[in-house]
């Protein structure tokens, strides 16, 4: 048996692996090999060609990704009309998240616990003891 590397190389590479046998029946293989390998060589070994393979590299470093990028715009929460100031109908007192701070007389509450002046005049603020 031949090995691949010695079919591919020709085929006078064929006719040296021959020359082992005695030189009466040599001759006539010699020739039927070297006419079998010249006609048959791309279907035994397949077309010999040549690929080459071109390697794009990148011209500017991957950026990363934050997750951090964003915020929030303040509620603006807290007292806008402080005790003793006169203040007009529907003016906002008091904006808050909770009940923070409750409504007393002439004083209303909004659906966001935002407390409001149901009259004009003047305000002012105290504790409430704990029930």
């Amino acid at each position: 048996m031949f090995h691949l590397t010695t079919l591919r190389s020709s085929a006078a590479a064929a006719s040296q692996a021959v020359r082992l046998l005695s030189p009466a029946t040599a001759r006539p293989l010699v020739s039927c090999v070297s006419s079998i390998f010249s006609e048959h060589q791309n279907c035994l070994l397949g077309p010999q060609t040549s690929t080459q393979i071109t390697v794009r590299n990148a011209t500017k470093k991957a950026g990363g990704s934050s997750n951090n990028g964003r915020d929030s715009a303040g509620r603006r929460l807290g007292i806008k009309v402080w005790p003793g100031r006169m203040t007009n109908a529907g003016s906002i007192i008091v904006r808050q998240r909770g009940k923070k701070f409750l409504c007393g007389e002439n004083v209303g509450m909004g659906n966001d616990h935002t407390l409001f002046a149901l009259a004009a005049g003047g305000g002012e603020m105290g504790k409430r003891g704990k029930n």
